[in-house]
């Protein structure tokens, strides 16, 4: 890990997943008391011995990544008794080559670096820092394109989320087939999969920025009971005393383009995942929406020419209860993870 003097900090930016070593001058060989505060909350308050002259603090990021995920954005001191530095730190669980300026200036927080395929009807978020306007140029079958105002729907003083679904650039009349969302000097192009594949499950997880996306699975939905029984004789008859239930589904996630493939794997590491309901033919947002955990998962990419990656994965419900009735789909076999086909 690189280190930097604590006399160079002050006014940079930082991810905690990039964040260096920090070194402190000593004075006179006699410890000195060091603080780190985080938006104003006090994290570190220790007397250090200088090694060589030199007081070094590791593993900051470390020390940082729970405080940073709760604002993504948040504001660093270090002070000691001979100096002090106050600078920014945000929130990143991926080592993404640039410096944290460049990637805020630059890129949407996604590691999503190429072409998403969408479909009408998905719900689609992109965030970034900063609050720069945001607009989008579609394009449609016939050859023409038209221009979109995006409003934010979220975020904070620091970053703003926009809400980029497709269905906000239909034009009557026309086939909308790709666009292009812009703002600032970012870009995140779009291309309609005009097939509108049936999607079971649809997820909504935090990546790897600490923010939503949404994956869409178009390939074969699974799902297995499991029960065990525990039995004793009970006043000299057999019975069940305990009967603990497992539901285990299996997703895939359909054929990706290789932008898609690399993006999708942050599904297998995200720590917070939920199942999306259709209402009426609408994505909702995770709110109702049932928390799972990843269990099991195979992600396997190629070089070859004629390779087109898909993933699997295995998923249970996180809470204890795994008997889930939906009372507002009366008569389908499955819960609400699996799409209309299945009725």
């Amino acid at each position: 890990m690189d280190s930097i003097s604590i006399s160079s900090l002050s006014g940079r930016k930082y991810f905690t997943s990039g964040m260096p070593d920090v070194t402190i001058p000593g004075t006179d060989g006699t410890p000195q008391q060091v603080t780190v505060t985080c938006d104003g909350e006090q994290l570190l308050q220790e007397s250090l011995w200088p090694v060589g002259n030199t007081i070094t603090l590791t593993d900051l990021g470390e020390l940082l990544e729970p405080y940073a995920r709760k604002q993504l954005v948040c504001s660093v001191t270090i002070s000691a008794a001979s100096t002090s530095a106050t600078f920014t730190v945000l929130f990143a669980m991926a080592d993404v080559g640039i410096g944290a300026q460049d990637f805020y200036n630059g890129h949407f927080l996604s590691i999503l670096m190429g072409t998403k395929v969408t479909a009408a009807g998905r719900r689609e978020l992109l965030w970034y820092y900063g609050s720069q306007s945001a607009s989008a140029t579609a394009e449609y079958a016939d050859g023409t394109t038209r221009s979109f105002s995006i409003t934010a729907v979220g975020g904070s003083s620091t970053y703003t989320c926009i809400d980029v679904s497709p269905d906000n650039f239909v034009t009557a009349q026309k086939q909308l087939v790709a666009y292009t969302v812009t703002a600032g000097s970012r870009t995140q192009r779009f291309e309609m999969n005009l097939q509108e594949p049936d999607c079971a499950p649809i997820l909504e997880f935090y990546n790897s920025f600490g923010v939503w996306e949404y994956i869409y699975c178009t390939g074969t939905h699974e799902v297995s009971g499991d029960f065990k029984r525990s039995s004793a004789r009970i006043g000299g008859r057999l019975q069940n005393y305990k009967i603990e239930e497992t539901r285990t589904f299996k997703g895939d996630t359909g054929f990706l383009n290789t932008a898609m493939a690399n993006w999708a794997e942050e599904l297998f590491r995200s720590d917070e995942v939920y199942v999306v309901n259709v209402v009426n033919g609408s994505v909702q947002d995770s709110n109702g929406g049932r928390e799972v955990v990843i269990t099991d998962s195979k992600s396997v990419n190629k070089n070859d020419d004629d390779y087109m990656p898909r993933f699997t994965f295995s998923y249970q419900y996180a809470q204890r209860i795994q008997n889930v009735l939906q009372l507002d789909r009366v008569g389908r076999i499955f819960d609400n993870t699996f799409d209309h086909t299945f009725n």
